[in-house]
């Protein structure tokens, strides 16, 4: 979208700069296509560029459609052959097939684009995010014993075996809100040949490794502010700790959630001119997706888009949004054609 945003690049030197800019919007997108989703929902991945796919939780199996509203469904539950436990992460093949992971089986289950089981694959470790396959090995967030939560992983497809492992280095930012524990850091895994992007201090910086580079490039967010749990999800959050003292965050109060600040990045896609768009979680302001060119490093521009996304995800010219419609049950996938000069 270098195309589109390029005409305000001298608005925005100061954010290539590392300093602080004016977020500003540079494109508002309208999509060309709708289709209805399941209701309980993990993931969205463009098999092609007029299908997406999703996982579908509640019915433990993995739904596709076409922008025509044709639909269909694969996988089962349980633990045979391309059946099903845990699914929580889907993703795209090499060859547009479809392949998601199990968290329960620590496996990866692949399948044609038509829904027919082809084969399964060990994880080495509880793998909660997937991208990046090739014909032997994967980009995986893991969580093998002994990992961070932000960890990840390329992992080979035959074995399960962790090939190499990236792990944020905390040194090189500084956070301006000291975060809870386990969450100064996510991440997400990006397509082989562009390496991997972890989002610090909850969207306030990207820490892009490289593909075959041992070290971080440190990209400041200039849309970043900081914002807070609100006081009716905090006290739900706290009564959720009462009831299962023994889950997550053991121990915490309101004026522990009160003090975090919550995350302000979400999925994401790099387009065919190498720029990573990644959704900004700003319910309250609309959704908006920032824009970063990884050859030089530098926030781009912004692009709004339409409703209530929780995902995209880009495959060539395309990108798709995961929204809900009604704003809490009912989930729509709209197509953009991203904008050309």
């Amino acid at each position: 979208m270098r195309r589109s945003v390029g005409l305000l690049a001298a608005a925005l030197l100061l954010a290539c700069r590392g300093e602080e800019a004016a977020p500003g919007v540079t494109v508002n997108l309208e999509p060309f296509a709708s289709a209805s989703l399941p209701t309980s929902l993990l993931g969205a991945v463009l098999i092609s560029p007029d299908t997406a796919c999703v996982v579908d939780r509640y019915r433990i199996q993995g739904y596709c459609v076409d922008v025509r509203g044709d639909s269909l469904t694969f996988g089962q539950p349980g633990e045979g052959p391309g059946e099903l436990v845990m699914p929580t992460a889907i993703t795209r093949g090499p060859h547009g097939d479809i392949t998601m992971s199990d968290t329960r089986l620590n496996r990866m289950s692949r399948f044609t684009p038509e829904g027919v089981f082809v084969s399964s694959a060990p994880t080495g470790g509880m793998t909660i995010g997937l991208s990046g396959l090739t014909d032997s090995t994967a980009l995986t967030r893991h969580m093998a014993r002994g990992d961070p939560v932000d960890a990840h992983a390329e992992i080979h497809l035959g074995t399960g075996e962790v090939l190499r492992k990236w792990l944020p280095d905390p040194s090189v930012v500084a956070c301006r809100t000291p975060p809870g524990p386990g969450q100064d850091k996510i991440g997400a895994a990006f397509p082989a040949g562009t390496g991997i992007v972890h989002v610090a201090c909850f969207g306030e910086f990207l820490l892009w490794h490289p593909s075959g580079s041992g070290e971080a490039v440190v990209i400041r967010s200039p849309t970043y502010t900081e914002r807070f749990t609100s006081e009716e999800t905090i006290a739900n959050m706290v009564r959720a700790r009462e009831n299962n003292p023994g889950g997550f965050d053991p121990g915490y109060t309101a004026e522990d959630y009160r003090a975090r600040a919550s995350p302000w990045y979400g999925s994401a896609g790099v387009d065919p001119e190498g720029q990573l768009w990644i959704l900004r979680l700003r319910e309250d302001e609309g959704a908006y997706a920032d824009i970063y060119d990884l050859a030089s490093a530098s926030f781009t521009g912004t692009a709004q888009l339409q409703g209530d996304v929780s995902m995209i995800d880009i495959l060539g010219n395309r990108l798709i949004a995961l929204r809900r419609s009604d704003g809490l049950t009912d989930n729509e996938v709209d197509w953009y054609e991203l904008p050309e000069d």
